[in-house]
Protein backbone atom coordinates (compact mmCIF):
# COMPACT_ATOMS: atom_id res chain seq x y z
CA UNK A 1 0.00 0.00 0.00
CA UNK A 2 1.28 3.49 -1.02
CA UNK A 3 0.10 6.55 0.97
CA UNK A 4 0.35 10.00 -1.11
CA UNK A 5 -0.94 13.79 -0.57
CA UNK A 6 -3.36 13.40 -3.75
CA UNK A 7 -4.96 10.37 -5.42
CA UNK A 8 -5.68 11.88 -8.99
CA UNK A 9 -8.10 9.59 -10.69
CA UNK A 10 -7.95 10.36 -14.51
CA UNK A 11 -5.35 11.69 -16.86
CA UNK A 12 -7.31 14.34 -18.87
CA UNK A 13 -7.05 17.56 -18.99
CA UNK A 14 -8.61 18.41 -15.34
CA UNK A 15 -6.70 15.73 -13.92
CA UNK A 16 -3.19 16.99 -15.31
CA UNK A 17 -3.99 20.38 -14.23
CA UNK A 18 -4.49 19.37 -10.39
CA UNK A 19 -2.22 16.90 -10.37
CA UNK A 20 0.67 19.33 -11.59
CA UNK A 21 -0.12 22.17 -9.81
CA UNK A 22 0.11 19.62 -6.08
CA UNK A 23 3.06 18.78 -7.25
CA UNK A 24 4.42 21.99 -8.13
CA UNK A 25 3.45 22.91 -4.33
CA UNK A 26 5.61 20.23 -3.29
CA UNK A 27 2.61 17.36 -2.56
CA UNK A 28 3.15 14.13 -3.81
CA UNK A 29 0.46 13.17 -6.09
CA UNK A 30 -0.63 9.59 -7.95
CA UNK A 31 -2.15 9.65 -10.83
CA UNK A 32 -4.29 6.96 -12.14
CA UNK A 33 -5.28 6.84 -16.00
CA UNK A 34 -6.17 3.33 -17.84
CA UNK A 35 -5.23 4.35 -20.79
CA UNK A 36 -2.80 7.50 -22.69
CA UNK A 37 -2.18 10.82 -20.76
CA UNK A 38 -4.48 13.19 -22.55
CA UNK A 39 -7.91 12.35 -21.98
CA UNK A 40 -10.65 12.68 -24.29
CA UNK A 41 -9.20 15.90 -25.66
CA UNK A 42 -5.86 14.87 -26.79
CA UNK A 43 -6.70 11.11 -27.90
CA UNK A 44 -9.98 11.13 -29.43
CA UNK A 45 -11.53 15.04 -28.86
CA UNK A 46 -10.53 18.15 -30.02
CA UNK A 47 -6.90 17.80 -30.99
CA UNK A 48 -7.69 14.79 -33.97
CA UNK A 49 -10.99 16.04 -34.75
CA UNK A 50 -10.05 19.53 -35.36
CA UNK A 51 -7.02 18.78 -37.03
CA UNK A 52 -9.23 16.60 -39.54
CA UNK A 53 -11.77 19.30 -39.63
CA UNK A 54 -9.25 21.97 -40.59
CA UNK A 55 -8.17 19.46 -43.40
CA UNK A 56 -11.74 19.42 -44.55
CA UNK A 57 -11.57 23.18 -44.00
CA UNK A 58 -8.65 23.18 -47.00
CA UNK A 59 -10.80 21.11 -49.11
CA UNK A 60 -13.74 23.21 -48.85
CA UNK A 61 -11.80 26.28 -49.67
CA UNK A 62 -10.03 24.60 -53.06
CA UNK A 63 -13.35 23.62 -53.86
CA UNK A 64 -14.56 27.24 -54.29
CA UNK A 65 -11.02 28.28 -55.49
CA UNK A 66 -12.67 29.56 -58.62
CA UNK A 67 -15.06 32.48 -56.52
CA UNK A 68 -11.03 33.71 -55.51
CA UNK A 69 -10.25 33.60 -59.76
CA UNK A 70 -7.78 31.17 -58.73
CA UNK A 71 -7.51 27.36 -61.00
CA UNK A 72 -7.06 24.07 -59.40
CA UNK A 73 -6.66 20.71 -60.98
CA UNK A 74 -9.12 18.27 -60.89
CA UNK A 75 -9.38 17.71 -56.40
CA UNK A 76 -8.50 14.33 -54.64
CA UNK A 77 -8.34 13.54 -51.17
CA UNK A 78 -5.43 11.36 -49.83
CA UNK A 79 -7.24 9.89 -46.70
CA UNK A 80 -4.16 7.93 -45.48
CA UNK A 81 -2.00 11.54 -45.67
CA UNK A 82 -4.99 13.11 -43.72
CA UNK A 83 -5.43 10.64 -40.99
CA UNK A 84 -1.57 10.55 -40.73
CA UNK A 85 -0.99 14.38 -40.17
CA UNK A 86 -3.57 14.02 -37.17
CA UNK A 87 -1.94 10.47 -36.05
CA UNK A 88 1.40 12.56 -35.60
CA UNK A 89 0.26 15.16 -34.06
CA UNK A 90 -1.91 13.30 -31.71
CA UNK A 91 1.23 11.15 -31.02
CA UNK A 92 3.45 14.06 -30.09
CA UNK A 93 1.21 15.40 -28.00
CA UNK A 94 0.32 12.14 -26.50
CA UNK A 95 4.64 11.65 -25.95
CA UNK A 96 5.00 15.46 -24.44
CA UNK A 97 2.86 14.88 -21.86
CA UNK A 98 3.63 11.32 -20.89
CA UNK A 99 7.42 13.02 -21.00
CA UNK A 100 6.31 15.67 -18.57
CA UNK A 101 4.71 13.54 -16.16
CA UNK A 102 7.91 11.11 -16.22
CA UNK A 103 9.88 13.97 -15.80
CA UNK A 104 7.74 14.86 -12.37
CA UNK A 105 9.92 13.47 -9.22
CA UNK A 106 6.25 14.22 -7.40
CA UNK A 107 4.02 12.95 -9.83
CA UNK A 108 4.08 8.92 -9.40
CA UNK A 109 1.66 7.77 -12.64
CA UNK A 110 0.11 4.05 -12.26
CA UNK A 111 -1.58 2.73 -15.39
CA UNK A 112 -4.52 1.11 -15.26
CA UNK A 113 -8.31 0.76 -14.50
CA UNK A 114 -8.96 1.68 -10.96
CA UNK A 115 -12.29 1.18 -7.88
CA UNK A 116 -12.65 2.31 -4.37
CA UNK A 117 -11.64 -0.05 -1.22
CA UNK A 118 -12.83 2.65 0.83
CA UNK A 119 -13.16 6.50 0.72
CA UNK A 120 -9.15 6.90 0.84
CA UNK A 121 -8.35 3.63 -0.14
CA UNK A 122 -7.95 3.29 -4.46
CA UNK A 123 -7.75 -0.35 -5.63
CA UNK A 124 -4.94 -0.26 -8.72
CA UNK A 125 -4.27 -3.22 -10.86
CA UNK A 126 -2.79 -5.63 -7.96
CA UNK A 127 -1.77 -2.52 -5.39
CA UNK A 128 -3.50 0.07 -3.38
CA UNK A 129 -3.03 3.28 -2.75
CA UNK A 130 -4.20 5.95 -0.16
CA UNK A 131 -4.89 9.25 -0.45
CA UNK A 132 -5.58 12.12 1.94
CA UNK A 133 -7.41 13.45 -0.87
CA UNK A 134 -8.79 11.79 -3.42
CA UNK A 135 -10.20 13.50 -7.20
CA UNK A 136 -12.29 11.78 -9.51
CA UNK A 137 -11.52 12.83 -12.84
CA UNK A 138 -12.62 9.79 -15.34
CA UNK A 139 -14.37 11.52 -18.00
CA UNK A 140 -17.22 10.34 -20.69
CA UNK A 141 -17.42 8.20 -23.21
CA UNK A 142 -19.91 8.01 -26.33
CA UNK A 143 -23.56 7.17 -25.09
CA UNK A 144 -25.54 4.68 -27.21
CA UNK A 145 -28.61 4.79 -27.32
CA UNK A 146 -31.40 1.83 -27.13
CA UNK A 147 -32.17 1.49 -30.77
CA UNK A 148 -33.24 -1.75 -31.50
CA UNK A 149 -30.37 -3.83 -33.51
CA UNK A 150 -27.93 -1.53 -33.00
CA UNK A 151 -25.98 -4.34 -30.70
CA UNK A 152 -26.13 -6.78 -33.64
CA UNK A 153 -24.38 -4.07 -36.28
CA UNK A 154 -21.19 -2.60 -36.19
CA UNK A 155 -21.44 0.86 -35.78
CA UNK A 156 -18.64 3.61 -35.54
CA UNK A 157 -18.68 6.14 -32.20
CA UNK A 158 -16.93 9.82 -32.71
CA UNK A 159 -13.92 7.73 -31.14
CA UNK A 160 -13.74 4.70 -33.59
CA UNK A 161 -14.55 6.83 -36.66
CA UNK A 162 -11.04 8.50 -36.40
CA UNK A 163 -9.44 5.23 -36.93
CA UNK A 164 -11.13 4.57 -40.22
CA UNK A 165 -8.59 3.44 -42.70
CA UNK A 166 -10.51 4.53 -45.70
CA UNK A 167 -13.51 6.43 -46.54
CA UNK A 168 -16.66 5.23 -46.66
CA UNK A 169 -18.87 6.35 -50.21
CA UNK A 170 -22.15 6.94 -47.60
CA UNK A 171 -22.71 7.29 -43.92
CA UNK A 172 -25.62 7.81 -41.71
CA UNK A 173 -25.65 9.38 -38.56
CA UNK A 174 -27.96 9.13 -35.44
CA UNK A 175 -27.32 12.25 -33.81
CA UNK A 176 -27.67 16.18 -34.64
CA UNK A 177 -25.61 17.89 -31.54
CA UNK A 178 -22.14 18.85 -31.82
CA UNK A 179 -20.11 15.83 -32.18
CA UNK A 180 -22.53 14.65 -34.86
CA UNK A 181 -22.47 18.12 -36.95
CA UNK A 182 -18.69 18.26 -37.02
CA UNK A 183 -18.26 15.26 -37.99
CA UNK A 184 -21.37 15.36 -41.14
CA UNK A 185 -19.36 18.44 -42.72
CA UNK A 186 -16.05 17.11 -42.04
CA UNK A 187 -17.01 13.79 -43.97
CA UNK A 188 -19.05 15.88 -46.66
CA UNK A 189 -16.29 17.59 -47.75
CA UNK A 190 -14.72 14.49 -48.10
CA UNK A 191 -16.84 13.40 -50.73
CA UNK A 192 -18.95 11.20 -48.24
CA UNK A 193 -22.33 10.87 -48.78
CA UNK A 194 -23.63 11.87 -45.31
CA UNK A 195 -27.17 11.83 -44.01
CA UNK A 196 -28.24 12.76 -40.22
CA UNK A 197 -30.77 11.63 -38.53
CA UNK A 198 -32.00 14.14 -35.61
CA UNK A 199 -34.83 13.17 -33.07
CA UNK A 200 -35.28 17.11 -31.91
CA UNK A 201 -36.74 19.18 -34.64
CA UNK A 202 -33.40 20.85 -35.10
CA UNK A 203 -29.96 20.13 -35.77
CA UNK A 204 -27.74 21.41 -32.18
CA UNK A 205 -30.94 22.59 -30.81
CA UNK A 206 -29.07 24.60 -27.68
CA UNK A 207 -27.69 27.00 -29.63
CA UNK A 208 -29.78 30.43 -30.49
CA UNK A 209 -32.34 29.05 -33.32
CA UNK A 210 -31.38 31.77 -35.94
CA UNK A 211 -27.55 30.04 -36.03
CA UNK A 212 -28.89 26.29 -35.85
CA UNK A 213 -31.16 27.35 -38.82
CA UNK A 214 -27.65 28.92 -40.70
CA UNK A 215 -25.41 25.86 -40.13
CA UNK A 216 -28.77 23.89 -41.57
CA UNK A 217 -28.87 25.66 -44.79
CA UNK A 218 -25.30 25.46 -45.34
CA UNK A 219 -25.09 21.81 -44.63
CA UNK A 220 -27.68 21.45 -47.13
CA UNK A 221 -26.55 23.98 -49.90
CA UNK A 222 -23.32 21.75 -49.40
CA UNK A 223 -25.03 18.03 -50.13
CA UNK A 224 -25.76 16.67 -46.86
CA UNK A 225 -29.31 15.00 -46.32
CA UNK A 226 -30.23 15.99 -42.76
CA UNK A 227 -33.63 14.95 -41.58
CA UNK A 228 -35.08 16.61 -38.08
CA UNK A 229 -37.81 15.09 -35.87
CA UNK A 230 -36.52 11.07 -37.00
CA UNK A 231 -37.59 8.81 -34.57
CA UNK A 232 -35.33 5.63 -35.79
CA UNK A 233 -37.51 2.11 -35.05
CA UNK A 234 -34.63 -0.11 -36.02
CA UNK A 235 -30.80 -0.60 -37.80
CA UNK A 236 -30.07 -4.03 -39.31
CA UNK A 237 -27.22 -5.00 -41.30
CA UNK A 238 -28.15 -5.95 -45.11
CA UNK A 239 -25.25 -6.79 -47.47
CA UNK A 240 -22.51 -5.11 -45.64
CA UNK A 241 -25.02 -2.35 -45.69
CA UNK A 242 -26.06 -0.55 -42.42
CA UNK A 243 -30.46 -0.21 -43.01
CA UNK A 244 -32.04 2.36 -40.22
CA UNK A 245 -35.90 2.67 -40.27
CA UNK A 246 -37.15 5.52 -38.93
CA UNK A 247 -40.40 7.37 -38.93
CA UNK A 248 -39.88 11.18 -40.17
CA UNK A 249 -42.58 14.04 -40.17
CA UNK A 250 -43.22 12.54 -44.04
CA UNK A 251 -43.81 9.04 -43.49
CA UNK A 252 -41.70 5.90 -42.75
CA UNK A 253 -38.25 5.64 -44.94
CA UNK A 254 -35.46 2.99 -44.71
CA UNK A 255 -31.98 4.34 -45.49
CA UNK A 256 -29.18 2.37 -46.02
CA UNK A 257 -25.13 3.44 -46.24
CA UNK A 258 -21.68 1.97 -45.94
CA UNK A 259 -21.24 2.99 -42.30
CA UNK A 260 -23.34 3.61 -39.09
CA UNK A 261 -22.08 6.64 -37.11
CA UNK A 262 -23.83 6.69 -33.60
CA UNK A 263 -23.17 10.50 -32.24
CA UNK A 264 -25.79 10.89 -29.48
CA UNK A 265 -24.24 12.57 -26.57
CA UNK A 266 -21.98 11.18 -23.48
CA UNK A 267 -21.90 9.03 -20.97
CA UNK A 268 -19.95 9.14 -17.55
CA UNK A 269 -17.16 6.96 -16.83
CA UNK A 270 -18.24 5.98 -13.50
CA UNK A 271 -19.77 2.58 -13.83
CA UNK A 272 -16.41 0.54 -13.13
CA UNK A 273 -15.22 2.54 -9.55
CA UNK A 274 -17.67 1.12 -7.07
CA UNK A 275 -18.87 4.44 -6.00
CA UNK A 276 -21.85 2.80 -4.21
CA UNK A 277 -19.17 1.11 -1.63
CA UNK A 278 -17.83 4.65 -0.14
CA UNK A 279 -21.38 6.75 -0.54
CA UNK A 280 -20.33 9.10 -3.06
CA UNK A 281 -23.63 10.46 -4.77
CA UNK A 282 -24.21 10.08 -8.68
CA UNK A 283 -27.41 11.43 -10.31
CA UNK A 284 -29.61 8.66 -12.69
CA UNK A 285 -27.40 9.25 -15.69
CA UNK A 286 -24.10 8.20 -13.40
CA UNK A 287 -22.31 11.51 -13.50
CA UNK A 288 -21.20 12.74 -9.72
CA UNK A 289 -23.31 15.00 -8.05
CA UNK A 290 -20.61 17.69 -6.35
CA UNK A 291 -21.42 21.23 -4.89
CA UNK A 292 -20.23 24.37 -6.18
CA UNK A 293 -16.90 23.46 -4.99
CA UNK A 294 -16.46 20.42 -6.48
CA UNK A 295 -17.31 18.52 -2.86
CA UNK A 296 -18.56 15.41 -3.67
CA UNK A 297 -21.19 13.76 -1.00
CA UNK A 298 -18.26 12.17 0.88
CA UNK A 299 -15.76 14.71 2.51
CA UNK A 300 -12.06 14.06 1.15
CA UNK A 301 -13.39 13.34 -2.43
CA UNK A 302 -13.58 15.45 -5.31
CA UNK A 303 -14.98 15.24 -8.64
CA UNK A 304 -13.63 17.60 -11.88
CA UNK A 305 -14.71 17.88 -15.33
CA UNK A 306 -16.92 15.72 -17.85
CA UNK A 307 -17.56 13.49 -14.91
CA UNK A 308 -19.96 15.56 -13.29
CA UNK A 309 -21.88 16.47 -16.49
CA UNK A 310 -22.97 19.22 -17.16
CA UNK A 311 -20.89 21.82 -20.54
CA UNK A 312 -18.21 19.25 -21.50
CA UNK A 313 -15.37 21.43 -22.88
CA UNK A 314 -12.02 21.13 -22.07
CA UNK A 315 -11.28 24.35 -21.41
CA UNK A 316 -14.16 24.23 -18.62
CA UNK A 317 -12.42 21.17 -17.49
CA UNK A 318 -8.85 22.95 -16.68
CA UNK A 319 -10.67 25.79 -15.51
CA UNK A 320 -11.86 23.10 -12.77
CA UNK A 321 -8.76 21.86 -11.94
CA UNK A 322 -7.33 25.67 -11.80
CA UNK A 323 -10.02 26.67 -9.26
CA UNK A 324 -9.54 23.44 -7.36
CA UNK A 325 -6.17 24.05 -7.23
CA UNK A 326 -6.73 27.85 -6.00
CA UNK A 327 -8.71 26.37 -3.04
CA UNK A 328 -6.47 23.54 -2.06
CA UNK A 329 -3.08 25.34 -2.03
CA UNK A 330 -4.13 29.01 -1.73
CA UNK A 331 -7.27 28.86 0.70
CA UNK A 332 -9.22 31.02 -1.32
CA UNK A 333 -13.09 30.40 -1.47
CA UNK A 334 -14.46 28.89 -4.96
CA UNK A 335 -18.04 28.51 -6.35
CA UNK A 336 -18.77 27.27 -10.01
CA UNK A 337 -22.00 28.94 -9.57
CA UNK A 338 -23.18 31.69 -12.53
CA UNK A 339 -19.57 30.82 -13.82
CA UNK A 340 -19.46 32.50 -17.37
CA UNK A 341 -18.29 29.19 -19.89
CA UNK A 342 -17.83 30.93 -23.52
CA UNK A 343 -17.96 27.55 -26.35
CA UNK A 344 -17.23 26.94 -30.07
CA UNK A 345 -19.08 24.52 -32.47
CA UNK A 346 -16.19 24.21 -35.18
CA UNK A 347 -18.08 23.42 -38.18
CA UNK A 348 -17.76 25.68 -41.60
CA UNK A 349 -18.49 28.79 -40.68
CA UNK A 350 -17.84 28.27 -37.06
CA UNK A 351 -20.63 28.98 -34.24
CA UNK A 352 -19.70 30.60 -30.67
CA UNK A 353 -21.78 31.71 -28.18
CA UNK A 354 -20.89 33.09 -24.14
CA UNK A 355 -23.69 34.39 -21.62
CA UNK A 356 -27.67 33.93 -21.98
CA UNK A 357 -29.48 33.03 -25.03
CA UNK A 358 -32.44 34.93 -25.60
CA UNK A 359 -35.34 32.84 -24.07
CA UNK A 360 -33.04 32.03 -20.93
CA UNK A 361 -32.70 35.88 -20.54
CA UNK A 362 -36.75 36.21 -20.70
CA UNK A 363 -36.52 33.31 -18.47
CA UNK A 364 -34.75 35.05 -16.10
CA UNK A 365 -36.72 38.10 -15.87
CA UNK A 366 -35.44 40.70 -18.54
CA UNK A 367 -36.60 42.97 -20.74
CA UNK A 368 -34.42 42.17 -23.37
CA UNK A 369 -33.16 44.35 -26.81
CA UNK A 370 -31.85 42.04 -29.90
CA UNK A 371 -29.15 43.79 -31.86
CA UNK A 372 -27.89 41.63 -34.79
CA UNK A 373 -25.19 42.46 -37.75
CA UNK A 374 -25.17 39.77 -40.37
CA UNK A 375 -21.79 39.36 -41.76
CA UNK A 376 -22.84 39.72 -45.62
CA UNK A 377 -23.10 43.23 -44.64
CA UNK A 378 -19.28 43.15 -43.25
CA UNK A 379 -16.47 44.36 -45.45
CA UNK A 380 -14.01 41.14 -44.54
CA UNK A 381 -16.34 39.02 -44.47
CA UNK A 382 -17.59 40.61 -47.93
CA UNK A 383 -13.70 40.38 -49.49
CA UNK A 384 -13.34 37.06 -47.62
CA UNK A 385 -16.62 35.66 -50.01
CA UNK A 386 -17.51 34.71 -46.41
CA UNK A 387 -20.56 36.22 -46.19
CA UNK A 388 -22.63 33.14 -44.30
CA UNK A 389 -24.33 34.24 -40.80
CA UNK A 390 -24.93 37.25 -38.33
CA UNK A 391 -23.81 38.47 -34.98
CA UNK A 392 -26.62 38.49 -32.16
CA UNK A 393 -25.95 40.53 -29.05
CA UNK A 394 -28.45 39.86 -26.07
CA UNK A 395 -28.70 43.19 -23.82
CA UNK A 396 -30.81 44.18 -20.41
CA UNK A 397 -33.22 46.87 -22.68
CA UNK A 398 -33.16 48.48 -18.50
CA UNK A 399 -29.25 48.33 -18.05
CA UNK A 400 -28.14 48.21 -21.29
CA UNK A 401 -25.72 45.53 -19.64
CA UNK A 402 -24.65 42.53 -22.40
CA UNK A 403 -26.30 39.15 -20.96
CA UNK A 404 -25.13 36.95 -23.97
CA UNK A 405 -23.40 37.04 -27.50
CA UNK A 406 -24.11 34.64 -30.20
CA UNK A 407 -22.36 34.27 -33.22
CA UNK A 408 -22.97 32.16 -36.47
CA UNK A 409 -20.19 32.92 -39.17
CA UNK A 410 -15.81 32.90 -39.91
CA UNK A 411 -13.43 32.52 -37.12
CA UNK A 412 -16.43 32.58 -34.32
CA UNK A 413 -14.48 31.11 -31.78
CA UNK A 414 -11.86 33.67 -31.97
CA UNK A 415 -14.27 36.73 -31.76
CA UNK A 416 -16.55 35.51 -29.23
CA UNK A 417 -13.40 36.23 -26.56
CA UNK A 418 -14.25 39.87 -26.52
CA UNK A 419 -17.89 39.59 -25.99
CA UNK A 420 -16.41 36.99 -22.87
CA UNK A 421 -14.64 39.77 -21.49
CA UNK A 422 -17.47 42.50 -21.96
CA UNK A 423 -19.99 40.05 -20.10
CA UNK A 424 -16.94 39.07 -17.46
CA UNK A 425 -16.11 43.02 -16.29
CA UNK A 426 -20.05 43.91 -16.62
CA UNK A 427 -19.59 46.30 -20.12
CA UNK A 428 -22.33 47.71 -21.41
CA UNK A 429 -23.62 48.02 -24.88
CA UNK A 430 -21.73 51.69 -25.08
CA UNK A 431 -18.86 49.76 -24.61
CA UNK A 432 -18.92 48.39 -27.50
CA UNK A 433 -20.35 51.22 -29.57
CA UNK A 434 -17.75 53.02 -28.52
CA UNK A 435 -14.54 51.03 -28.86
CA UNK A 436 -12.83 51.23 -31.91
CA UNK A 437 -12.36 47.98 -34.18
CA UNK A 438 -9.76 47.71 -36.66
CA UNK A 439 -11.20 48.43 -40.47
CA UNK A 440 -11.55 46.09 -41.80
CA UNK A 441 -12.12 43.07 -39.75
CA UNK A 442 -14.30 40.51 -39.10
CA UNK A 443 -14.57 41.97 -35.18
CA UNK A 444 -16.15 45.06 -36.81
CA UNK A 445 -18.90 43.27 -37.22
CA UNK A 446 -19.30 43.38 -33.48
CA UNK A 447 -19.06 47.28 -33.44
CA UNK A 448 -21.42 47.40 -35.80
CA UNK A 449 -24.21 44.90 -34.05
CA UNK A 450 -23.69 46.95 -30.97
CA UNK A 451 -24.96 50.08 -33.26
CA UNK A 452 -27.58 48.47 -35.01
Amino acid sequence: MKKFDLVVLGGGTAGLTIAKEAAAYGWEVALVEERALGGTCVNDGCIPTKTLIHSAKVMRYVRRASEYGIKTAPLTVDWPAVAGRKDALVRAMRENIQQSINDNEKVHFFEGSAFFEAPNRISVGDGLLTGEKIIICTGARTQIPPVKGLNEVPYLTSTTALELQQLPESLVIIGGGIIAVEFAQMFAAFGVQVTILQRSPRIIPNVEPELSAGIQAVLERDGLNIITSADIKAVQRNENKAQVTLTAPDGEKSLTADQLLVATGRAPNTDQLQLDKVGVETDKRGYIKVDHAFQTSVPGIWALGDVTGGAMFTHRSWHDGFLLARHFFKGETISTQDRLIPYAIFTDPEIAAVGLGEEAAREKGHTVKILSQPFKYVARAMAMAEEDGLIKLIVDEKTDALLGAHIFGPSAGELIHELAAVIRFGGKLFDLQDMLHIHPTLAEGINSAALS
